[in-house]
């Protein structure tokens, strides 16, 4: 069966025959038929890349940076049986399973606290979720006097398709993120309807996907010269549209997951030599690595890569030709990843005539500031403190209450979102008033898995059998004076949510933390 598929798979390869001319062929096709190394990100909103790193050393996992991203790591582990996938860690949303050549974009992409960012075609969210982390410009852990980062700014995260919204929405939930707007639209939508509204734009386009055939190698099929067309004709339409609703001075990050000049370069090229007056490329290897402040020089060997492929499609030496740019590909036998494209642009004129446009409400209302106030001592007097910090606004939809950002709250969108926020807290109503008063709070898992660890006040720290039970779908055992809901604990991190009644803790955990994860050895 496996030499049958194998077989297959060397098949498919035939595939790359057309690149010979511009890199090492028989590199390509063994690489491309070689598994992918195990690679993640710290999701820098819950953990830091250190704690990541203590837990790591007791799994027994051996680390090796990501060479573009300091919050990336490829794992090498001896039991391979555990599955990375239900390591608590990842269920609790701080890491990310995401692909090492995955992490680029959003490192050219360079985000900052404050800005307006759109990210074109969203779902899953692995890149969603690293652009709020760079968006969180202070330490996550509490200073001594207190403060500690949230994120700043708003991120507009789209996609046009409902199971891929459900994906994203559960993808932002469980990684704590808190300023996201999601949006259904097609790409094309926000160059006329947001025109000059984003410092930054990501358009990691849909495509033939060429450079994920280590991990799949059925995305050969679909890689006929007809479906290349329709999907660089696609591409051209969302670029454009990117760098319409970029503002002047904005950068746009063209990425794909494939290998076709035609979806890359082409594409590229095509929209600056249309808008060659308004579009600048930036020079990749030019962004700097925020915990060395080293230059991201090791992306040379990409860019010259590029710079051979452009000169093979125009016939002229790179360096001297008007056409070359300083674009990035990753084959995948250059740094053992999947293939991968990226082409980083500054808008520096406009594109098209800024046209007026109503805003539409939110789905969502805001919850008015003395209100908020009232909800949040209604936590501090059960938990010791309210889950709120400066900047942050709470929203309601029926009795779901959302925990949002004040730059959120003033963002003015020209169709209505699909959702916003993280959720905070329902709304349980005592008898039939519908009143404030007569309401308590249930907190939800995500807001208890980003900030449980700041209460004070009903919280049960869990030993490691606690923690299988509850893991297992079963209850556990707590302190007898403990009643209602409390926070459940175990070393740094908040899991989530039990019910405590009579020395028994009754499990809370929702569905995807429920199964039998895997805890440090050490405590096996």
């Amino acid at each position: 069966m496996y030499r049958s598929h194998l077989f297959d798979s060397f098949d498919r390869l035939r595939l790359f025959d057309r690149y010979s001319a511009f890199t090492d062929l028989q590199s390509l096709k063994d690489f491309s038929v070689r598994p992918l190394r195990k690679s993640l990100r710290v999701n820098t909103l819950k953990s830091s890349v250190d704690e990541f790193r203590v837990w790591a050393q007791k799994k027994g996992w051996a680390l090796t940076p990501v060479l573009w991203c300091k919050e990336g790591f490829f794992i090498e582990r001896e039991n391979r049986e555990e599955a990375l996938g239900k390591d608590l860690l990842h269920l609790l949303g701080h890491t990310y399973m995401q692909e090492a050549a995955s992490m680029l974009p959003v490192v050219l992409l360079d985000p900052q606290p404050g800005e307006a960012v759109l990210d074109m075609s969203a779902a899953p969210g692995s890149k969603t979720t690293q652009i709020v982390a760079k968006m969180c410009p202070l330490p996550l852990t509490p200073s001594p006097c207190g403060e500690r980062g949230s994120p700043l700014g708003v991120l507009v995260c789209n996609d046009v398709q409902e199971k891929r919204l459900w994906t994203l929405k559960n993808t932002l939930h469980r990684c704590g993120v808190t300023n996201a707007i999601v949006t259904r639209k097609v790409g094309q939508w926000f160059g006329k309807h947001m025109t000059e509204r984003f410092d930054r734009v990501l358009i990691d386009a849909p495509c033939t996907a060429q450079g994920t055939s280590r991990k799949d190698s059925d995305a050969l099929l679909y890689c006929s010269a007809e479906n290349i067309g329709k999907m660089a004709k696609l591409q051209r339409e969302l670029l454009e549209s990117a760098i319409h609703a970029a503002k002047v001075g904005g950068t746009i990050v063209y990425s794909t997951c494939t290998l076709t000049p035609e979806e890359n370069e082409e594409v590229a090229l095509s929209l600056l030599s249309k808008y060659q007056d308004q579009v600048e490329v930036l020079d990749p290897t030019e962004k700097r690595l925020a915990v060395s402040g080293k230059r991201l020089a090791t992306l040379e060997q990409g860019v010259q890569d590029s710079l051979l492929v452009q000169d093979f499609l125009f016939h002229s030496a790179p360096h001297s030709s008007p056409s070359a740019h300083r674009f990035v590909r990753l084959w995948p036998h250059t740094f053992d990843t999947e293939g991968f494209f990226c082409a980083v642009l500054r808008k520096t004129k406009p594109t098209r005539p800024v046209e007026r446009m109503e805003f539409i409400r939110f789905q969502e209302d805001e919850v008015p500031l003395a209100r908020s106030r009232e909800l949040g001592a209604i936590l501090e007097r059960q938990y010791g403190t309210s889950f709120m910090e400066e900047g942050e606004r709470l929203f309601q939809r029926k009795d779901q209450l959302l925990l949002s950002t004040q730059s959120v709250a003033q963002f003015g969108l020209t169709t209505s979102n699909y959702s916003l926020g993280l959720p905070f807290a329902l709304r349980i109503h005592s008898g039939q008033a519908r009143t404030l008063e007569g309401d308590r709070l249930r907190l939800d898992h995500e807001i208890a898995t980003l900030r449980g660890m700041d209460a004070t006040k009903n919280a049960c720290s869990l030993s490691d059998s606690d923690l299988d039970c509850l893991l297992d779908g079963k209850d556990a055992s707590c302190d007898a004076q403990l009643r209602g809901d409390v926070l459940l604990r175990y070393e740094h991190l908040s899991v989530g949510i039990g019910l405590a009644k009579e020395g028994k803790l009754k499990n809370r955990l929702p569905r995807w933390v429920v199964v039998k994860s895997v805890i440090p050895d050490s405590h096996a």
